[in-house]
């Protein structure tokens, strides 16, 4: 976007070389006005209400996406842990009959 801005302006620059002393001069006193009024209108845009308004949606907005991720994370934190809880438990229920099996294997062989 800049570039295009830079090529208008250059354009223009250009423009003005072939013109005379005069026409060079009102042009570019045109040019600084445009200016000056496109730096007020983004500077009344910036500090209307309705700018100010669309800051505090999106405040407010962020604010909720926030709220509702550290829900979801506390409730993703508390399965995993009932789940690990639960898979611990099976892991040693596990390891348990396979010493019992074991440990009748043995008693097997050794008889």
């Amino acid at each position: 976007m800049r570039n295009s801005h830079l090529a208008v302006i250059l354009g223009l620059w250009l423009a003005l070389a072939a013109c005379s002393k005069s026409t060079q001069d009102k042009t570019g006193q045109d040019l600084k006005a445009v200016g000056a009024d496109t730096a007020a209108a983004a500077k009344d845009v910036a500090n209307s209400s309705a700018t100010k308004e669309l800051g505090a949606d999106i405040k407010q907005g962020t604010k909720e996406a926030a709220d509702k991720t550290a829900e979801a994370t506390k409730d993703a934190a508390a399965k995993l842990k009932d789940s690990a809880g639960e898979a611990g438990d099976k892991l040693k229920s596990g390891a348990h009959e396979a010493a019992d099996k074991t440990k009748d294997a043995v008693d097997s062989a050794k008889h």
